[in-house]
C-alpha cells in the first residue's frame, strides 16, 4: 500500500491483519522492506515494513526539494494514522534506527517500544558533521554515475565483510535489492539522510520514557561503543550484544536476533 505525502510517497507492506500494537520495521541504507522478510516470516506477530524514501517503492515527490528527518517522521506518522494505528513497536536498523529515533522523539506517544539495531544519536561536533556530509555527497555522486560499482565497493566495507560467509542466501537477496533501486532516488536519500544532516539527538534520547532495546553485533566495535553511550544515557534502555554478527545483526545471525526480541516481547509475541 502507498501513502502519498506532501514531500514523499511511502510504500508499506503488512503480512497479516494488524493488532493494537504492530511492529514497524525500518531498513538500513540500500535495503528495502524486503530486507526484513526472513525475520517477519519467523515472527508470528502482526508487522509492517516500510520502504524509506529513495528505496524500493518509496520515493521523493520532487528530487529538487528539501527534505529533512522530521519530514519522514511526519509523513510516516500520517501514514500510520491513515491505517488507524495508534501504538507501535518501532524497530530500525542502521539508517532505519536513526530514523526510528527521530520519529520516537517527535511522536513518543505512538511508540510502545523502540528497538535500535546498530543505531546512534548522531554527531555533535560541527566539523565531524561537515566532514561526514562531504563524504556522503561524494558517494551520492558515485551512485548516480554507476550504482553497480558503488554496491560492489559498499559490500567490501569492514561493516559488511562477513555477511556473505555467515548468511550467503540472505546476502545474495540483499545484493539483488541493492541493485534494483532507482539511482537518482537513492542518491537523494543518501544526501538528505546523511549522518551529517542528522540532528544530534542525545537530549531527546535521554527523555524517552518507554523501553529501548539496543542491539549490536559483537564484531561491530564502533557501534557497541555507541550503544553503550546510549545505554548509560537512558535508564529505560537495555543493550544486547549478539555473537557471530557485525553491523547487520538480523542478517548475519537471525536466530539470535529473533531470540533477543522474543525474550523482550515474551508476553506479546509468539514465534514459529
Amino acid at each position: 500500500m502507498y501513502y502519498k505525502g506532501n514531500k514523499s510517497t511511502i510504500f508499506i507492506t503488512k503480512d497479516r491483519e494488524l493488532n493494537n500494537t504492530p511492529i514497524v520495521f525500518l531498513h538500513g541504507f540500500l535495503g528495502s522492506s524486503k530486507s526484513w522478510k526472513n525475520i517477519r516470516n519467523k515472527i508470528n506477530y502482526p508487522s509492517l515494513a516500510i520502504d524509506i524514501p529513495g528505496h524500493g517503492k518509496s520515493s521523493f515527490n520532487n528530487l529538487s526539494s528539501t527534505y529533512y528527518f522530521k519530514d519522514f517522521s511526519n509523513e510516516l506518522y500520517l501514514a500510520l494514522s491513515d491505517l488507524d494505528i495508534k501504538k507501535i513497536h518501532l524497530c530500525g536498523y542502521s539508517l532505519g534506527a536513526r530514523l526510528a529515533l527521530a520519529f520516537s522523539s517527535i511522536y513518543p506517544k505512538m511508540v510502545s517500544t523502540l528497538l535500535l539495531e546498530s543505531g546512534t544519536v548522531g554527531l555533535n561536533d560541527k566539523e565531524e558533521k561537515e566532514e561526514r556530509l562531504s563524504k556522503d555527497l561524494n558517494k551520492s555522486t558515485r551512485i548516480k554515475e554507476n550504482l553497480n560499482e558503488f554496491v560492489k565497493d559498499w559490500e567490501k566495507l569492514d561493516f559488511f565483510s562477513k555477511q556473505k560467509v555467515r548468511n550467503n542466501d540472505d546476502f545474495l537477496s540483499q545484493r539483488e535489492i541493492r541493485l534494483t533501486h532507482d539511482k537518482f532516488q537513492l542518491s537523494k536519500s543518501l544526501e538528505v539522510f546523511s549522518l551529517g544532516n542528522m540532528p544530534y539527538m542525545m537530549n531527546n534520547y535521554t527523555k524517552l520514557s518507554f523501553p529501548v532495546i539496543i542491539i549490536n553485533g559483537k564484531d561491530d566495535i564502533k557501534f557497541i561503543k555507541e550503544g553503550r553511550v546510549m545505554l548509560n544515557a537512558n535508564k529505560n534502555s537495555n543493550q544486547y550484544i549478539i555473537n557471530n554478527a557485525g553491523h547487520n545483526v538480523h542478517l548475519e545471525n537471525p536466530e539470535l536476533y529473533i531470540d533477543t526480541i522474543s525474550t523482550f516481547f515474551k508476553e506479546d509475541i509468539t514465534f514459529t
